[in-house]
Order: C-alpha cells, then sequence, then structure tokens
C-alpha cells in the first residue's frame, strides 16, 4: 500500500524552521532599522558640518554644539567626551565614538559605532 505524504496533520520540519528565521530577520529588523536610520542621519550632519569647517564662523565649539544638538535630536547617546574634533591648517578631523544598546525580547546587544570625517581645509 504506497503511503501519502501530504496528509493532514503533516507539517514538514523545514516550513517551520524557516517561519522561525523569518521571525527573527521582523524583529531584529524592527529594533535595528530605526537606529541605523538615525545614526546614518547623525553622519550626514558630521558631514555637513566638516564640510563647512572652513568657514570662519564654523569653530570647533560651534561643530561641537552642533553635533550634540542633532545626537539628542535623534534621541542618540553621544555626549561630549565622545566627540574629537582635531583642526589643523590643512585638515579638520572629526571623530566621535560611542555605543548604542539595542534592547531585544532576551538579548541587549552593544552596538559600537564610530563616525569618522577627514576633510581639507581651504
Amino acid at each position: 500500500m504506497s503511503r501519502w505524504r501530504f496528509q493532514r496533520g503533516d507539517v514538514p520540519i523545514g516550513c517551520l524552521v524557516g517561519l522561525l528565521v523569518l521571525l527573527a530577520a521582523v524583529l531584529i529588523g524592527i529594533k535595528a532599522v530605526p537606529a541605523i536610520t538615525r545614526v546614518g542621519e547623525l553622519e550626514k550632519r558630521v558631514t555637513e558640518l566638516a564640510d563647512r569647517a572652513n568657514r570662519r564662523e564654523y569653530t570647533d565649539k560651534r561643530i561641537l554644539r552642533g553635533i550634540l544638538e542633532k545626537a539628542e535630536e535623534l534621541d542618540l547617546p553621544v555626549a561630549k567626551e565622545n566627540v574629537r574634533i582635531d583642526r589643523t591648517e590643512h585638515r579638520i578631523k572629526v571623530r566621535i565614538n560611542f555605543d548604542y544598546p539595542l534592547e531585544f525580547p532576551f538579548y541587549t546587544y552593544v552596538w559600537h559605532k564610530e563616525i569618522y570625517e577627514d576633510r581639507p581645509l581651504f
């Protein structure tokens, strides 16, 4: 007698594993995508400020204030101690190091992020 392969109640294990992987990817995406977007906006602002650093009115204090305001607006954990601005005659270097915790139901992942901009001054 031949056995029926797809009888009622027969659930392929591969389907369940695939569903669990899809569920895990969705949960990670829900937490990670907004964080990545916010960090990207901060990187964009740092690039804008570093590009404008050759203007007389853009001092290191103003650049630092702009970075901290944008980080506070985006709710990112960037403090004054995390920002380092080095200016020479020909270059400006802006380096930001911070840790961003991503909290998942059973695990907290600490994402270490470093933003670095090196621009010439004219």
